[in-house]
């Protein structure tokens, strides 16, 4: 199985996930955490759809920030509701099994038209799940344009 990055790396107080892995779904929809995130990740994780057809992982104390900033955007927008309704509704508790799997819901499987082969991508605050083919044309096409992109995120 291929990798890179790191588990999390320190920052000041900052806890950054970073880092790509290549893995397998077993026949019951099952995919392995790697080993350098479950420490970091507790004994449970917070699944939903993500940008781009993918499903984001979150940390539990992550996703709770962002149910609290979910709750300060105002309801009164429809783009707001209809944003809130899709990305709560898909969302699921996730226990991370002894051997460190989790079963990826077949709702989620279908949104990120994941086949057998997955990545999973280190996002700073949680983890991303990718078809290993889409996330590969995903990743290809951007670092066409990594260059205007980073002309374009000036000051960091």
């Amino acid at each position: 199985m291929g990798q890179s990055g790191t588990k999390w790396s320190k920052v000041g107080e900052l806890s950054m996930l970073v880092g790509s892995y290549n893995h397998k779904l077993d026949s019951k929809g099952r995919t392995v955490l790697p080993a350098r995130f479950r420490g970091e990740l507790g004994s449970s994780i917070v699944a939903t759809i993500g940008v781009d057809r993918c499903i984001a992982l979150y940390p539990v104390s992550r996703w709770e920030e962002l149910i609290l900033k979910l709750k300060d955007l105002s309801s009164f927008k429809k783009k707001t509701r209809d944003f809130r309704r899709v990305l709560l509704s898909m969302a699921t508790e996730l226990e991370i099994d002894g051997s460190g799997r989790i079963l990826i819901p077949s709702g989620l499987r279908e949104y990120a038209v994941i086949d057998q082969e997955v990545t999973l991508i280190g996002l700073e605050d949680h983890l991303e799940i990718w078809d290993s083919i889409r996330w590969e044309e995903q990743r290809s096409g951007v670092l066409m344009d990594f260059s205007d992109l980073a002309e374009d995120l000036e000051g960091i």
